[in-house]
């Protein structure tokens, strides 16, 4: 197994828990339905795509009308008894925080790390004989007792069924939750050391395993491998050759391998770009009204290089067209001195935009700013006035200071009152979907409420 020996590899108990199709979940509790026997999925508006995509479909309409988070509101297949709803966001940020209240009860918030809004991660070792002191039971049945209570509790409080990973380190028990726990009967399983030859290397197709896309692979399968073993089995030398510092990673985990202790402190990494992109709510065919839109956005992102600290010397505008266009959109970038400055910014990516648009009706549009220079102090332009830049400066720290107190729409600019505008409306969205409201009246069979 790749030459390691895994006594000498740390060995922790980890939990990586998933709360199963969590928005739908979420909305079949609120709605005094059980999660795992309603029909339900939450479906996006169709504001920005022409056609609403589900979002989360609970394990009821996975199951029997074999919806996934891809199916089109075009493509979903009719049902007397399935429910449709709309996102809510704001509601689901409240809910999680429950179910991550119920976990930080049983470790220290070192030892938590909240993977993403529905999975999280938590260290049991040094916690898990203060809930099991018996020392009659062997470390596997404390892990699972463990994990077990952790589900109940969550259920308790929340009404939420969780799946939950068990392994020797934070990839062992990502992959448990993932290729296993979520489709067994007790959502709990373990994989340890001792797993990797008989489950590590059996996931297939490679894909299902934790860090491979697609894309990679492809790549791996140009390169002669085609399984999870065979990844295990290469030269990490000819890997790292090949695909870089990824390939030596991907040589470690398919043999089960990862280092990482959670209470660890993590050295702080800093960004090499911001940016905002949007898909728009139409397509855009006026140049002035697009012109609105990168105004916005421009705007928007340098408040978040100001919030940060940092100053970009990079700009980086993309168009992307509308669908069935024959015109092709573009992406382009242009060094600029480092600057903060909204308005400066603004005019480099409408000169960046105007330069390259050529008519195409537009659908899709990115903002972004790299080559990052943090620092507290200002850089003048030698050109211009002084005090003018100092002023202006001024100006947009107490425009940040306004929006951060009131929200965003406690000062805006003019356009974006006009026809084309999309601040004021996306500022309402969270994670890009409706926040939605907390409550929402009961709904049968056939009723969409969207």
């Amino acid at each position: 197994m790749g030459g390691f020996n895994y006594e000498k590899e740390p060995k922790r108990d980890i939990l990586f828990i998933d709360v199963k199709s969590f928005y739908a979940s979420v909305e079949c509790v609120s709605l005094g339905m059980d999660p795992m026997t309603t029909m339900l999925v939450v479906m996006s508006h169709s504001d920005n795509t022409g056609n609403g995509l589900v979002l989360a479909a609970s394990p009821m309409a996975k199951k029997v009308l074999g919806i996934t988070n891809v199916t089109r509101n075009d493509n979903m297949p009719v049902h007397p008894d399935l429910i449709k709803v709309p996102p809510r966001m704001s509601f689901y940020i409240k809910e999680n925080t429950k179910v991550n209240n119920v976990i930080r009860k049983y470790v220290a918030e070192e030892d938590l790390m909240l993977y993403s809004i529905d999975e999280s991660m938590m260290d049991i070792t040094r916690s898990m004989d203060l809930f099991f002191p018996d020392t009659t039971f062997s470390r596997t049945k404390k892990r699972w007792e463990f994990a077990k209570m952790i589900q109940q509790d969550i259920y308790q409080t929340t009404k939420l069924y969780v799946t939950v990973g068990i392994g020797d380190n934070p990839l062992l028990a990502k992959l448990a939750l993932d290729n296993e726990s979520k489709h067994n009967q007790h959502l709990i399983s373990e994989w340890t050391y001792q797993d990797v030859p008989n489950k590590v290397w059996r996931i297939s197709p490679m894909t299902d395993f934790w860090g491979i896309g697609h894309r990679t692979q492809k790549r791996l399968h140009l390169m002669g491998i085609e399984s999870i073993e065979q990844l295990a089995q290469a030269s990490p030398d000819f890997l790292r050759s090949r695909m870089g510092i990824i390939g030596e990673q991907l040589y470690h985990h398919a043999n089960g391998i990862d280092r990482t202790i959670l209470s660890d402190p993590t050295p702080q990494v800093l960004e090499k770009s911001y940016g905002n992109s949007q898909v728009l709510n139409r397509n855009y065919y006026l140049q002035e009204e697009i012109e609105i839109v990168i105004k916005e956005m421009a705007e928007q992102v340098a408040a978040r290089i100001r919030r940060h600290h940092c100053q970009t010397a990079c700009i980086h505008v993309s168009i992307g067209v509308a669908f069935g266009e024959t015109a092709s959109g573009f992406s382009r970038q242009m060094k600029i001195p480092p600057t903060d400055n909204s308005r400066k910014l603004v005019a480099h990516c409408l000169f960046l935009f105007r330069k390259y648009y050529t008519g195409q009706v537009t659908r899709h549009v990115g903002i972004t700013y790299s080559k990052l220079l943090y620092t507290e102090n200002i850089q003048l332009d030698l050109f211009e006035n002084a005090e003018e830049q100092l002023q202006q400066h001024k100006l947009d720290l107490i425009i940040d200071k306004i929006r951060e107190k009131y929200g965003f729409t406690a000062i805006v600019h003019a356009n974006s009152h006009l026809e084309g505008a999309r601040a004021i409306a996306r500022s309402k969205l969270v994670g890009g979907h409706a926040g939605g409201m907390d409550g929402i009246s009961n709904v049968g069979p056939e009723k969409k409420i969207l």
